[in-house]
């Protein structure tokens, strides 16, 4: 790649951060504000990540990473605009299942094995679930069995090969599950927490969402923050 082109992806790619530190901000005021309008800000910030990882590269850990995070779009469409929860968790079980792919390409594990890993349990206990406590309850436990894999696969990798590209996606995933678990408080409501503290859940969710998704977006090449070489 031209010198040139290295900086002017140099450039959009501290555009592109500085955008979203400026929909991040808005949001979470937005959020502390309960503003009608805070959905779509919040779906423009996942859009753009989405959009920004099609200029990631061709290699297959880029391919599948950006694979991933248009998924991600797409739950986000379900969850945020069309309020449908169980097609929006769906989608993320092909999001996780993507990250499975990629965390084969990067451990060089037999990719049956590791998916068999994840989706196997899902199956069976999300089956359970569904069964004693219908599809809402089914389809998370079928969703928490592949990322409770992936979110150890996570650290797991970069204890034993140690990079920043590792630990940068250890630490996505990481505010991926905190998100999670902010979601899980807001939907189900445990009667052992004050309404003041699953209001807080709701705004924190997505203090950890947009961040986990930069950070996993950072981990392929389609951000350059780096001055280019002469």
């Amino acid at each position: 790649i031209r010198t040139s082109e290295l900086k002017l992806k140099r450039i959009t790619s501290w555009i592109f951060l500085a955008v979203e530190a400026v929909l991040f901000c808005t949001f979470v005021a937005m959020d502390i504000a309960n503003h009608s309008a805070e959905n779509i800000v919040k779906y423009i910030a996942i859009a753009l990540v989405g959009i920004m990882g099609l200029r990631a590269g061709k290699n297959k850990d880029n391919i599948v990473v950006t694979i991933g995070l248009l998924f991600t779009m797409i739950a986000d469409v379900f969850l945020i605009l069309v309020g449908n929860f169980v097609a929006g968790v769906c989608v993320f079980i092909c999001v996780q299942t993507c990250y499975t792919i990629r965390f084969s390409f990067m451990s060089g594990k037999p990719l049956v094995g590791e998916l068999l890993k994840r989706l196997l349990p899902g199956l069976i206990l999300g089956s359970l679930a569904t069964y004693f406590l219908g599809i809402n309850v089914g389809i998370v436990v079928a969703y928490a069995c592949s990322f409770a894999v992936n979110f150890a696969h996570g650290f797991e990798l970069h204890i034993l090969k140690p990079s920043p590209r590792h630990l940068r996606f250890a630490i996505g995933l990481f505010l991926f599950a905190c998100c999670d678990i902010c979601v899980g408080i807001t939907n189900l409501r445990p009667g052992f927490l004050t309404e003041q503290m699953i209001r807080n859940a709701e705004v924190m969710t997505w203090i950890f969402y947009l961040p986990s998704q930069v950070l996993i977006l950072s981990t392929t090449d389609a951000l350059s923050l780096k001055k280019p070489q002469k």
